[in-house]
């Protein structure tokens, strides 16, 4: 649902986009009536109604609210008044009526604004603002409601305009008080506290200068106190007895909870917000959302459904009962190989049921190896099940993530609860479904050992480095723009690095913080030893931050780790970055070379990266080219021998291994060849082909189980030839001695081809036995 500013005298304008972003973002809490404008309105009436609000005093100032909109006051205090009532639609045609009333009028105008900014329609809240600041370039309320639209999506553009606001003495104090809470927000959420204390030290006199209520600023209060671990703060308590129906009191401090990953402690505050403001429908819409993340599905639809009926205007909302909705639409698998008294933790899959049977064996035992191998490496066990959904649509994993589509990150972790794309989300040479698992299933160690206190950068940097290490295609993979942020000197502090994920100021910024996380956890492993790894982590889970933890785990100080880190990096990673430029003509030659059919070139160039940097597996891999030039110059060997490297480095381009494992299978390399197709499935596991392939040679080495599976994957991806799908299962059963299966596959081959000869041959032989007996 949406509000629309027509009126008389002024265009349409296009509707509002909405802007993704990262699951912090979402976070943001959204009133569902007016907050506190500190004197943004200049009117006795409703002034005295304002105040009875903002003192809980809830009937009283609805009865005054009312007594204005009966009155023969102003169309502009009119939405005011029915805006404070919710009734933001009635809001709306107030302020139209107003606009014509005085076209001129930029505090209307931009009051105005601020109604499309509470109800999520930032891109017409923009329009407005940008009206009125071309009416009166300076009007400091307008900057300030375009700044809050700004950095709520993370803009820079709202330095520029809150900075005069900050510095000018003479602006209006409630721009001012305005400006330094929201400096504060972002400050808190920067994990910069001193800044933040400023800040709010700064809102505070002001606020008290004028006796505004205070509400606002002991909400951040509080949360500063929470991110400080104080589970009880003062500022609750005041905030309380000011007014006891302030629900925000406990819903902004719940953010906090949420973009630390604290998801259960953050439920546990929304649902005290939503105990004493029962129609605050952020709190609502937050705690169903974060109930979601703790699958909690039936408590999550409640309050979801109660923020809709709020607040229909929330797109959040409606996207996730629509994705709750979606449901019907897949299946719940558990692991059918765990003994009920195995004591092994439950493994829980949500798989469309489209791809249900082809996804689950495969997803089901990555997951139980990846909790054996960080069980053993960090020293933790699970106490809950896992819960791993994956969705075939990008845009409801991102909805499943954050209530909005448009995001880019492959997977989330909740705690016990992963959601990521699933393999046909994506196209297959860019997303290796498999380690993006074993990246998130190592969240799911990080967060729960340290309960949720891992800073980002270090949840992140053991995910890549254990994607690396120990993942099913380990390798170190580090993309091109990568290396030319290092070769620029962007990595950022050890202390921090948490800052270039949350606040990035750069294009890349987050992807080249992960690797950088990356390489400092390989870093870490490889100087200090493995366990300090997991040393570190107990030591966040003791509530030390970076600095801290670095001093106590590695003895020595962050100044240190960083030149420690420089050093690494100028060993490990020097060729290529003292070569990059040549790196960059060459891979432009190498096209070149390509296109013209240069073979002999091609080989040569390609050889001259590879010296540079042999472990680069990115799509553009030298390895790819010269396996090409080498093909079409009738070099075999050589051939199989580049995409070889290309897969032992890391390389996991689908096609590529398809064809290093057809190359392996006719070069009686058999051990290989299972090894390089398993690869591929966890890649794209929807190659027919492949499956059959691969269950062929598991056959030839007597592993006739795991060939099962491959033919039964085979034949749940609807194979145009049944017949060939079937006769390979009677032929794993077979080997299997399951008789009575391996007829009725059998049967079932010969039921769709009747002459099909190894089908005939095979049944011939198995009722020979059955004579024979």
């Amino acid at each position: 649902m949406r509000i629309s500013r027509e009126v008389a005298h002024h265009k349409i304008p296009s509707a509002a986009i909405l802007v993704a972003m990262l699951i912090y973002l979402f976070a943001q809490s959204a009133a569902n009536a007016r907050d506190i404008h500190y004197g943004a309105i200049d009117d006795p009436q409703l002034h005295q109604c304002d105040q009875q609000y903002w003192r809980g005093l809830i009937q009283e100032s609805t009865e005054c609210y009312r007594e204005i909109l009966a009155s023969n006051t102003t169309a502009a205090i009119k939405a005011e008044s029915a805006w404070a009532l919710n009734d933001l639609q009635q809001a709306n045609r107030w302020f139209q009526q107003a606009m014509r009333e005085t076209p001129d009028d930029v505090g209307t105008r931009t009051r105005w604004g601020d109604l499309y900014a509470d109800s999520h329609q930032d891109g017409e809240a923009m329009d407005l603002y940008s009206e009125g600041l071309a009416l009166e370039p300076n009007h400091a309320f307008a900057k300030l409601g375009a700044a809050r639209v700004l950095a709520g999506g993370f803009d820079d553009a709202a330095n520029i305009l809150l900075e005069p606001l900050l510095s000018d003495a003479t602006i209006d104090d409630g721009v001012r008080v305005g400006a330094w809470l929201l400096v504060a927000r972002v400050a808190l959420e920067n994990s910069n506290q001193a800044e933040a204390l400023a800040a709010m030290a700064t809102a505070e006199e002001i606020i008290n200068r004028h006796d505004w209520p205070p509400l606002q600023l002991y909400a951040l209060r509080a949360a500063a106190d929470l991110l400080q671990n104080k589970s009880e703060s003062r500022w609750t308590t005041l905030s309380l007895e000011y007014n006891p129906h302030f629900g925000d009191i406990y819903a902004v401090p719940a953010h906090f909870y949420v973009i630390t990953r604290r998801y259960r402690d953050a439920i546990d505050m929304y649902q005290k917000a939503v105990d004493i403001e029962p129609g605050l429908a952020s709190a609502h819409e937050e705690l169903g959302v974060n109930l979601l993340r703790d699958n909690q599905m039936t408590r999550a639809r409640k309050h979801l459904e109660t923020a809709h009926e709020v607040d229909p205007f929330s797109p959040i909302a409606v996207n996730t009962l629509r994705l709750l909705d979606s449901f019907t639409n897949f299946r719940l698998i558990t692991d059918p190989q765990l003994a009920a008294d195995s004591g092994e933790v439950p493994i829980t899959l949500r798989l469309h049921k489209d791809e249900a049977d082809v996804i689950a064996p495969y997803a089901i035992k990555l997951t139980r190896d990846s909790i054996d191998e960080f069980t053993r490496r960090y020293n933790f066990e699970l106490s809950e099940g896992v819960v791993i959904e994956m969705y075939p649509d990008h845009e409801d994993f991102a909805v499943r993530t954050a209530g909005m589509p448009g995001i880019g990150i492959l997977g989330a972790t909740f705690g016990y609860v992963v959601a990521m794309d699933s393999p046909t989300a994506r196209p297959a040479e860019h997303f290796q479904w498999g380690t993006t698992l074993w990246h998130e299933m190592a969240h799911v160690f990080t967060l729960e050992a340290s309960d949720h206190l891992v800073p980002r950068w270090f949840s992140e940097g053991v995910s890549v480095f254990e994607e690396w290490r120990s993942g099913p295609n380990p390798g170190v993979r580090i993309p091109m723009s990568v290396y030319n942020a290092m070769k620029d000197d962007r990595f950022l502090p050890i202390a921090g690095l948490d800052e270039g994920f949350v606040r990035p100021t750069y294009d890349e910024q987050v992807i080249v913080s992960y690797m950088q996380a990356g390489l400092v956890c390989q870093f870490i492993d490889q100087r200090y030893g493995e366990k300090k790894l997991s040393e570190l982590l107990y030591a966040y889970k003791d509530g030390l931050q970076t600095p801290e933890a670095i001093e106590l785990v590695l003895e020595i100080s962050p100044a240190q780790f960083d030149r420690e880190f420089a050093a690494f990096v100028a060993t490990e990673h020097g060729v290529i970055l003292d070569n990059l430029e040549e790196w960059h003509e060459t891979q432009i030659e190498i096209s070149q070379l390509i296109d013209a059919a240069d073979w002999q070139g091609t080989i040569e160039s390609a050889n001259r990266l590879l010296e540079l940097l042999p472990v680069y597996t990115e799509p553009d891999s030298p390895y790819l080219a010269l396996s090409l030039a080498e093909d079409e110059l009738g070099n075999a060997d050589a051939a199989t021998a580049a995409l070889e490297n290309f897969w032992r480095n890391g390389g996991y381009d689908p096609d590529s291994l398809k064809e290093l494992g057809r190359r392996f299978r006719e070069d009686e390399r058999t051990d290989d060849a299972i090894a390089v197709l398993m690869s591929s499935n966890l890649v794209d596991p929807f190659d027919e082909d492949l499956h059959g392939m691969l269950g062929e040679l598991l056959l030839v080495r007597g592993r006739a189980e795991e060939a099962l599976q491959e033919f039964t994957v085979a034949l749940a991806l609807d194979p145009h030839d049944k017949a060939v799908a079937h006769y390979r299962l009677a032929t794993a059963h077979h080997d299997l001695g399951d008789k009575s299966r391996t007829q009725n596959h059998l049967l079932q081959a010969l039921d769709v081809a009747p002459n099909y000869r190894p089908a005939q041959r095979l049944l011939l032989e198995v009722m020979q036995v059955d004579a024979t007996n």
